[in-house]
């Protein structure tokens, strides 16, 4: 017999779902991401597909289909008008001499209250966690060097946009990488 809701609501059907919380980042600065990430382009680097990058505010990891509703409520309480964020400088975590992560900063006052907001709307659902915003770019496999990328990019400025809200993402992973999908979106208040 078939499946009258198949593909209706495929959120629905999953017991749990690879989920975080990010900012998009507008395409004419992916064009200049995309550009330091081609000088990257070595064996053992991943880089992060262009239309994945973004700005993760949390990740909240396996979560059941069942809290989603209680997530997006009260994600839609948080209270933030649109603000600017500046895309500069090119850093590694957890420092030169083992680079797991290839990232760019973003300056924003507002993107850290912001974060902070989401922290506490989502406290005993979540671990609470200390924000580190970045931008990753590159994820690493293996040793390499990278001292002198980092030399030359490391003031490389990629420009300023409108932060206007977030999104609620779940994240498939399989063997050619992790593909996002949007569950929720929520908009900052226009005064």
């Amino acid at each position: 017999m078939p499946n009258k809701n198949k593909g209706k609501n495929q959120i629905a059907n999953q017991e749990t779902l690879r989920c975080f919380i990010a900012i998009n980042v507008p395409e004419e600065l992916k064009q200049k991401i995309y550009e330091i990430q081609n000088k990257l382009n070595s064996e053992g680097i991943k880089l992060i597909e262009h239309n994945n990058l973004h700005i993760t505010l949390k990740f909240l990891g396996d979560t059941h289909s069942k809290n989603l509703s209680k997530i997006e409520q009260v994600l839609r309480e948080i209270n933030f008008t649109p603000f600017k964020i500046h895309l500069h400088r090119v850093g590694v975590f957890p420092d030169e001499s083992y680079v797991r992560v290839v990232w760019i900063g973003c300056d924003s006052k507002e993107l850290s209250i912001l974060g902070e907001k989401i922290e506490d709307v989502l406290t005993g659902m979540f671990r609470k966690e200390d924000l580190t915003v970045h931008l990753t770019i590159a994820r690493v496999k293996k040793k390499i060097e990278i001292h002198t990328f980092l030399e030359q990019h490391k003031n490389d400025d990629f420009g300023v946009f409108v932060c206007t809200g977030f999104e609620l993402k779940q994240s498939i992973l399989d063997r050619e990488g992790p593909t996002y999908s949007t569950i929720a979106r929520f908009d900052a208040k226009t005064q």
